[in-house]
């Protein structure tokens, strides 16, 4: 959903008037880098972004985990970021703080990570490539890097969006287990596509994922389906 929101120009112009902008988002699967986030059912999802100045935004997101089992046994996990952004042309930069923080669940699972990404717009389309990095913490067994190209484009004069991205997840290994929260198998790649269908303020999205994950590679088999192919149908509201 990341190339959704960077390709919408309704919460880019609400930043740009120093006014909040608001998501609200229902999901058949919550997925984040391939993975789903919530045991492969539906999800409910709220964002706020808060301009603090011109460069510099807070943000909050709640999601339902339904009990994830890859996540502690989870009810809701939620992201909490400060973020600072600035221009060159038409090219943006952008590095942000993030924690990670679960409720309902058992055992340590919060955990913290750094964002930098750079990206370019020009007319309808947009490209982005970005990297987040989790130093080494008990909660993931290890760090976590994760890095992504993402690219989007509106079709002018229809409401529709496309919007596609590759990414890869990599890093250290703790050999307590805790490692296979964020690579259930390893170092692995994954990639999605959709499209989004937008009428003010709402939008339907469809987007198809997958990962380069096979099931002998895993190394806790009760998460053999969070990472395979799968399409999402999600309806979002903002304002």
């Amino acid at each position: 959903m990341g190339a959704v929101l960077a390709g919408t120009g309704a919460p880019l112009a609400a930043h740009a008037q120093g006014i909040p902008s608001v998501e609200l988002e229902a999901t058949t699967d919550y997925r984040s880098r391939g993975l789903s986030w919530s045991d492969g059912d539906p999800a409910l999802r709220a964002a706020v972004d808060v301009p603090v100045t011109s460069a510099i935004t807070l943000s909050a997101q709640g999601v339902t985990l339904r009990e994830a089992s890859r996540h502690g046994g989870a009810d809701a996990g939620f992201e909490l970021a400060a973020s600072y952004s600035a221009y060159a042309g038409l090219i943006d930069w952008r590095g942000a703080a993030v924690a990670h923080v679960f409720a309902g669940g058992q055992g340590d699972l919060n955990y913290g990570e750094a964002e930098a990404g750079l990206g370019a717009s020009l007319g309808p389309a947009r490209v982005d490539l970005s990297a987040s990095y989790a130093p080494s913490q008990d909660a993931i067994g290890g760090s976590n890097l994760y890095a992504r190209l993402g690219a989007s484009v509106g079709i002018p004069a229809t409401p529709f969006l496309f919007y596609g991205h590759v990414g890869h997840s990599s890093g250290s290994d703790d050999g307590t287990g805790r490692a296979n929260r964020l690579r259930p198998a390893g170092d692995y790649a994954d990639w999605a596509v959709g499209t989004e269908y937008y009428f003010a303020p709402v939008s339907l999205a469809l987007t198809y994922s997958d990962t380069d994950i096979h099931r002998g590679d895993l190394r806790v088999p009760v998460l053999d389906h969070h990472y395979g192919e799968k399409l999402v149908a999600s309806a979002i509201m903002r304002f």
